[in-house]
């Protein structure tokens, strides 16, 4: 029987940053199901098309992983707090696990936070403050962060930003979702489409299948390809015009999680992308709308919209001919659909208006 330390994420302790195990935190985080298609690989022409699905952590997202390394770093370092920013996925999950770790937990959150998120982290009950154009602006985020950083190093609290470029050693968890990819096919996959906001989450994953090649426990890289809005796609512009950095602009996007305009971790995505042959791919917001639909009717997993866009992704890529029909491909489904309850509305409206139906007559048809 194993330890409570050894369980989540701790089960690579390993190779994670040294935490001793009596401050390890965890919700059971990780190993989260890895299935393949049963139905819209076959339509696209594809045979190995998997999800990889980050929706079943404790809280919804991937952004568990991050959150038990960075609170058991907080409790081992003697922090007395932990203070971070969030567009909501972030936020809820740090929220749940300074809880669980005593700690408060203070977030600054973007003016257009989903409230369904919202609640998710003020159940928790830390200590909320929503920011004024962050979300939208590239230079309000970029101010927002290094004040957190600044607030972290002067009161002791953990920076639980979840970054590369703020919190390295803790976003070192991500890396977990490419050694369960690894661990679940037995080999590595071609290509892993993964939605990209900060850019920590695709950076995780590159780092995660580089550290396999190092160990020799995988022969290549994957593809790493990115996804981004086409009303935040400053990431992939800035790859793809050869800027060395994001391209400028606003975001305009209207999917949540994603709408990260300056991304602190690009200079670490456009590596990945260099290293690992991969691409960028700019969805219109309707398509991942659309394939958030497909991906529930058709597969039965319900994503949030910023965990369809890998799929929506993938479906542009075939038609670009970017892919083989035999490739095996991951896509990185980040959230899950309750986070963004508004949208959940819109999906279902058009078949919410149901007839009310008299058991004699049911039962007579």
């Amino acid at each position: 029987m194993s330890s409570m330390g050894s369980q989540g994420i701790w089960k690579y302790a390993q190779y994670l940053p040294s935490v001793a195990e009596e401050n390890r935190i965890t919700l059971g985080e990780g190993h989260t199901p890895l299935i393949p298609s049963v139905s819209i690989g076959k339509e696209l022409g594809l045979t190995n098309l998997y999800f990889k699905l980050e929706s079943l952590n404790p809280t919804g997202s991937y952004k568990d992983r991050i959150s038990a390394l960075a609170l058991s770093l907080a409790k081992q370092a003697g922090k007395t707090a932990c203070i971070g920013t969030t567009s909501g996925n972030a936020g809820a999950s740090l929220a749940a696990y300074a809880a669980r770790a005593g700690l408060p937990y203070y977030v600054y959150v973007q003016e257009n936070i989903i409230p369904a998120k919202l609640e998710q982290i003020v159940v928790h009950q830390a200590k909320v403050f929503k920011v004024k154009g962050m979300g939208y602006s590239p230079e309000i985020g970029t101010k927002v962060f290094e004040m957190v950083r600044e607030k972290a190093e002067r009161n002791n609290w953990e920076p639980a930003i979840t970054a590369f470029a703020y919190a390295p050693k803790a976003m070192e968890a991500v890396k977990t979702i490419a050694w369960d990819i690894q661990k679940k096919l037995g080999f590595t996959p071609d290509a892993v489409f993964s939605p990209v906001g900060g850019g920590g989450l695709f950076s995780g994953i590159y780092y995660g299948f580089r550290d396999l090649l190092l160990r020799n426990s995988a022969d290549k890289l994957p593809r790493m390809v990115a996804c981004q809005s086409a009303g935040c796609s400053n990431l992939v512009r800035g790859y793809n015009e050869g800027l060395g950095r994001p391209a400028s602009g606003s975001s305009t996007s209207l999917i949540s999680g994603i709408q990260v305009p300056s991304p602190p971790d690009a200079s670490i995505a456009f590596e990945a992308l260099r290293e690992s042959n991969g691409f960028g791919e700019v969805i219109e917001d309707t398509l991942t709308w659309k394939w958030q639909e497909e991906l529930a009717a058709k597969e039965g997993i319900y994503a949030e919209p910023a965990g369809a866009i890998a799929l929506a992704s993938v479906v542009q890529a075939m038609k670009a001919g970017k892919l083989n029909p035999h490739d095996k491909i991951v896509c990185i489904v980040s959230g899950a659909g309750y986070k963004d309850v508004d949208r959940q509305h819109n999906m279902v409206a058009p078949f919410m208006d149901l007839p009310l139906h008299d058991l004699e007559q049911l039962l007579n048809e």
